[in-house]
């Protein structure tokens, strides 16, 4: 297993997310510099509540790519935190579709 730094900001981000909707899931993606080892230096906030939307994970992943590509990032990962705080199984993680999807993409991640 590799170590995984997160910048301040991205730490934040994480957990204000969370914070924001104590009552549902959320879920987001984790950005970091090309050609960095392993540290994620930025967050986008995906999606609360509904996590099992495709067809607009589909559209974000696009989009963040995109736009992350632009700033010299790429997505090194995925985010998600239940709604529930016994409810911390992988296997009840709604995202192992979209980080497998991201794993697929996106090279390194």
């Amino acid at each position: 297993m590799s170590d995984v730094n997160f910048s301040a900001r991205a730490y934040c981000k994480i957990m204000l997310h969370a914070a924001k909707y104590p009552h549902l899931a959320v879920n987001g993606l984790l950005l970091g510099a090309k050609g960095s080892d392993q540290k994620v230096v930025d967050v986008v906030p995906l999606f609360h509540q509904c996590l099992h939307v495709t067809p607009m994970a589909e559209i974000a992943l696009i989009q963040v790519e995109a736009k992350a590509a632009q700033q010299g990032l790429h997505i090194l990962g995925y985010y998600a935190a239940a709604e529930n705080f016994y409810d911390n199984h992988l296997e009840k993680a709604p995202g192992a579709r979209l980080a497998d999807k991201i794993a697929e993409n996106v090279s390194g991640s």
